[in-house]
């Protein structure tokens, strides 16, 4: 295998190796090959990029993958120069609109929403992705950088018209409000109920918790049969707080609001996930870049309700007192006493 051309300077060895992990990671054998090559000659090279914090490495399946850290997308996840230029065109002006309209600065939930509308709208094949507060573009947004572009797309006027128009009618929502009218619009029942969740938690009013978590858990496995034994344990131990009226103590609240959110993180990278298989994104090179990451998420979901669970049990009662029967009908006051006497609560 020829050598690199000893007369190139570093920095064009460096953008070589760059250019090469663009549209994925890769191992030192594939990069070797793209830049025509062997490991020992760009090895120097690859090991000062990863000190410059250009690329970096990932463990994979027992050997080292190299990522290119490109700086301005979640989780470094490569997007094309075509998709790069279009989302500045659209954050540029969108800001600009917004803030010729409103005489105010456009807020990042406003403008992820507003990228995915009109998105779809257009069929703009934009790299917009599920996650932890709904859609949203790869590319990360800051409101408070300049995205000027010389790029202008075939049908940009579409596109600045339906801004415009997007702005026009959604200024008027709060971001909960704005969130929540698409994910009902989208008819994504799993974050309409998180939303409900949190609602509750945050407003500590507890009495539908317990409903609104079994529909939560029943949307959740009918997307992923792989939370089941997860959400199974949570689901009981909310069973059993609300009838020993756990809810009303503050460190049981703290900790209960803590696993949920873990719980819901965990779940939102997993929508991630299947967000990225939907827009072309190889289940492997996803693997190999949110691989840890989603392992990191559970282990710590699992943490929480461990210790949420440790506060239920310590404020269990040496025995139940069952509800008064003129609270409850004779066939319910037989499934309460039965499941009273079978101590299942305790486990």
């Amino acid at each position: 295998m020829a050598e690199l051309n000893e007369r190139k300077k570093p920095e064009e060895i460096k953008q070589k190796i760059l250019e090469t992990l663009n549209d994925k990671p890769l191992n030192a054998q594939e990069i070797s090959k793209a830049i025509n090559s062997n490991w020992s000659t760009v090895k120097s090279y690859v090991e000062e990029m990863i000190r410059e914090r250009n690329i970096k490495e990932i463990s994979y399946n027992d050997q080292v993958i190299y990522q290119k850290i490109t700086g301005d997308t979640y989780f470094n996840i490569p997007i094309t120069e075509e998709e790069r230029d279009m989302l500045k065109f659209i954050f540029y002006n969108a800001i600009q609109k917004y803030k010729e309209i409103t005489t105010k600065p456009i807020r990042k939930t406003e403008l992820a929403k507003l990228c995915a509308e009109i998105n779809t709208e257009l069929d703009l094949k934009l790299p917009i992705v599920w996650y932890i507060y709904g859609p949203m573009p790869l590319m990360i947004i800051d409101s408070q950088k300049n995205y000027y572009t010389e790029f202008v797309p075939e049908n940009s006027s579409k596109i600045k018209k339906a801004i415009e128009q997007w702005i026009r009618n959604n200024t008027k929502y709060l971001i909960r409000e704005l969130r929540v009218e698409y994910y009902q619009k989208s008819k994504n029942t799993v974050y309409v109920l998180k939303e409900k969740i949190y609602r509750e938690l945050e407003t500590k009013k507890y009495k539908d918790i317990s409903q609104l978590f079994f529909e939560f858990l029943t949307a959740t496995l009918s997307y992923d049969r792989s939370f089941e034994e997860i959400m199974s344990e949570f689901y009981g131990i909310i069973l059993g707080a609300n009838y020993i009226k756990l809810f009303d103590k503050f460190e049981f609240q703290n900790k209960f609001l803590l696993a949920f959110d873990s719980l819901w993180k965990y779940i939102a990278s997993k929508m991630l996930i299947d967000s990225l298989i939907k827009i072309g994104y190889s289940k492997q090179e996803i693997s190999i870049l949110l691989g840890q990451i989603l392992e990191n998420k559970y282990h710590m979901t699992v943490d929480n309700i461990s210790e949420l669970r440790e506060v239920y049990i310590e404020n269990l009662p040496e025995k139940l007192a069952p509800p008064k029967l003129t609270e409850i009908d004779s066939e319910a006051r037989k499934v309460i006493d039965k499941w009273i006497d079978s101590e299942v609560w305790r486990e």
